[in-house]
């Protein structure tokens, strides 16, 4: 298997095609965003990093390097990871291409996700998740029975604090502003393919990752 890394503006789907990825071939999904959300928000430095979070800002590197470098060497010899969230600019990627040699591991292929803005951005302010059994719905494209009930357990659905429209601004102007040279970075490492992420976005996923 590859090693992958997922490029896309907020809320294109690297999460859900991610976990149809980890259902499928067992990859370990290594979103940035999760490992921060997941620091102890008692803590300073958890304070710090959800304060930024809601602002949409972005964290210092040395705290997601740190991170990330925990997480990687958490792996089996046996796993691959699917990165999602991290390199954000060419700065970043150079730092992570120093991490990876550091460990002894490699990046195979970056897979770019375009989505219109205003599909992504329905998909951010619609999203919806259940706290108990982690079910997912989207008030725009997957709608609950009920609103704001878990078909599911029944449970009240919840959003995410940064899914506002301020903050969605926000994160796809820096998307656009950093993100996007880095599609250029990889196409000239030969690493890139782009990906249609709206119509049968992980069908053509997988056909990239089985092609030799």
């Amino acid at each position: 298997m590859k090693n992958i890394l997922f490029i896309a503006p907020p809320a294109a789907g690297k999460g859900t095609q991610s976990d149809l990825l980890v259902q499928k071939y067992g990859y370990v999904h290594i979103s940035t965003g999760d490992l921060l959300r997941n620091i102890d928000p008692q803590s300073d430095l958890g304070k710090e990093v959800n304060e930024l979070i809601k602002m949409g800002k972005l964290v210092d590197d040395r705290i997601v390097l740190e991170l990330l470098k925990e997480k990687l060497l958490s792996l089996k010899s046996s796993e691959h990871f699917i990165l999602d969230g991290f390199p954000r600019n060419l700065t970043q990627a150079k730092e992570l291409e120093e991490l990876l040699s550091e460990l002894n591991m490699s990046l195979d292929l970056v897979i770019s996700l375009n989505v219109p803005y205003d599909i992504a951005f329905k998909r951010a302010l619609g999203r919806l998740n259940c706290p108990n059994c982690k079910a997912a719905y989207n008030k725009f494209f997957k709608p609950s029975k009920v609103n704001d009930i878990c078909d599911a357990c029944g449970s009240t659905l919840v959003s995410r604090t940064d899914d506002n429209p301020e903050t969605f601004k926000v994160r796809y102007e820096a998307y656009m502003e950093s993100t996007m040279p880095l599609i250029d970075y990889y196409k000239n490492a030969g690493k890139l393919v782009e990906v249609d992420g709206v119509n049968k976005t992980f069908g053509r996923i997988v056909s990239v990752i089985n092609d030799d």
